[in-house]
């Protein structure tokens, strides 16, 4: 059933929108505070688009952009008045140093003249937007699918107290997973009953789940460990009720967005504001880095195309983020049909290795490709590095926790490439694998700085291989 959801693209709109609004009510303003007639200058508009895109950015860097189904109102609001303060700061301080007086007076009343429009058209918006969205929920024009996973007895005393507290909240239990595999269960017939773990990545598609909520109790930590495993790569929020000392001991941090008390599984997930700020580092270098390495990226693809008979550029099919393949772009360093027999892992002294791939592969020019990937949002700067499904096959038969490693995106660089370098075999990718799943529970931009500094001292060293 296709939903009337709204679109972030209706955010940015309305935001664009209040922007030209509140620029042409600031201009008209001046005028009140300096006494002369409102005209347009010269630099009306050129100032426009740049407050615009200013405006847009420090949005989007905020996080107003996510899915404004899981925002409630005390947030957008707390989190517009932060966002128009900083604007509003930065323009004040940009104004005071463009043209300093002994007096700054008129500063300040432009400034309020700012923040004031900016302020108000802002909430207003954002508080219709949640309004609509609320109603829908109400009216059950948009709904959650909800997967619940438990024992029959967790299952029918959770959905009693969930369907009671969240009538109108929009999310939907239509689906049951009992694990200790027993039919006779006393929900309604309108929910689907499965007793099969194995079969978590059917019910997920089948039933177009988009939260799962986990009533595992505490003392069956394996059991909770293998169902989180399953669900490591699948695009769903995943929730576990918590117990008393969950949230006495303050270990976890609940949230009550879906009326009860609900535990957010949430590792690896960066905070808005930090996983914007990482994909504009992402855009703003890559770009960066393609603008100013051209002329080697140009002399690396000459030389590629004299070294050996085959294309410059080597296209291969990697597991991405959340488990999506998605196709990598390298400068190619081998000789052509290299995999003719099949896939098969780099080494050293792999004879296969063209003389200049080589020496591409020591000083990691042969990667520079995947710059593109990274642009296009396939890839991050830092992330682990993505595999072939063959491999990643073979290594989750022995180590299942390997799934962890596609909740991120995939990196050109990764704390695993830094602390062990490039795999030669599949036993070398589950050595390597540690680093990256620590990376995962400890992901931050601070973190990704020191990566990508690490990475740049071996990548000048001429460590790679």
């Amino acid at each position: 059933m296709k939903q009337p959801r709204i679109n972030s693209t209706l955010y940015i709109l309305s935001d664009a929108g209040i922007a030209i609004l509140t620029w042409l009510c600031f201009y008209f303003l001046r005028t009140v505070i300096y006494h002369y007639p409102f005209t347009l200058p010269a630099g009306f508009y050129l100032g426009l688009l740049l407050y615009t895109t200013g405006w847009l950015s420090l949005h989007f860097l905020s996080g107003a952009y996510e899915d404004i189904y899981h925002k409630s109102k005390l947030s957008e609001v707390l989190r517009t008045i932060v966002v128009s303060l900083i604007g509003t700061l930065v323009l004040l301080f940009i104004f005071i140093l463009k043209n300093p007086q002994q007096n700054n007076f008129n500063y300040y009343a432009e400034f309020y003249s700012l923040l004031i429009p900016m302020l108000f058209f802002t909430i207003v918006s954002r508080l219709l937007f949640l309004r609509a969205v609320n109603l829908q929920l109400k009216k059950n024009k948009v709904f959650f699918n909800v997967l619940l996973i438990g024992t029959s007895k967790n299952a029918v005393r959770f959905f009693n107290t969930f369907t009671t507290t969240n009538s109108h909240s929009g999310y939907l239990i239509t689906s049951f997973l009992n694990i200790n595999g027993n039919a006779g269960i006393d929900l309604p017939a309108s929910v689907y009953k499965y007793n099969q773990l194995s079969a978590i990545d059917d019910i997920i598609a089948g039933d177009a789940i988009e939260e799962v909520i986990i009533t595992v109790e505490k003392n069956e930590r394996d059991l909770l460990a293998d169902i989180l495993r399953l669900l490591s790569d699948k695009d769903v929020n995943i929730k576990i009720t918590p117990d008393a000392v969950d949230i006495i001991s303050g270990a976890v941090q609940a949230t009550n967005v879906m009326g009860i008390p609900l535990i957010d599984v949430h590792s690896g997930i960066l905070p808005s504001w930090q996983k914007n700020i990482k994909r504009l580092m992402d855009i703003s270098i890559a770009l960066t880095g393609l603008v100013i390495l051209f002329p080697l990226l140009l002399y690396a693809a000459i030389r590629t195309l004299f070294s050996s008979a085959g294309s410059v550029i080597f296209f291969q099919q990697r597991m991405g983020y959340k488990g999506k393949p998605f196709t990598i772009y390298k400068f190619r360093s081998m000789n052509k049909n290299a995999e003719e027999d099949g896939p098969m892992l780099s080494s050293a002294n792999d004879q296969r290795i063209t003389r200049w791939g080589k020496i591409m592969r020591k000083w990691r020019l042969d990667e520079l490709p995947q710059l593109i990937n990274i642009i296009k949002g396939e890839m991050s700067l830092v992330g682990p590095r993505p595999e072939r499904k063959f491999y990643i096959d073979q290594i989750v038969a022995k180590h299942p926790e390997y799934k962890y490693l596609l909740k991120v995106k995939p990196g050109l660089t990764s704390w695993g490439m830094v602390k062990f370098g490039y795999a030669s075999t599949v036993d070398e990718m589950i050595e390597r694998m540690p680093y990256d799943i620590m990376y995962i529970e400890n992901v931050s931009i601070i973190l990704d700085l020191k990566i990508m500094l690490h990475s740049i001292r071996i990548i000048l060293s001429g460590k790679g291989k």
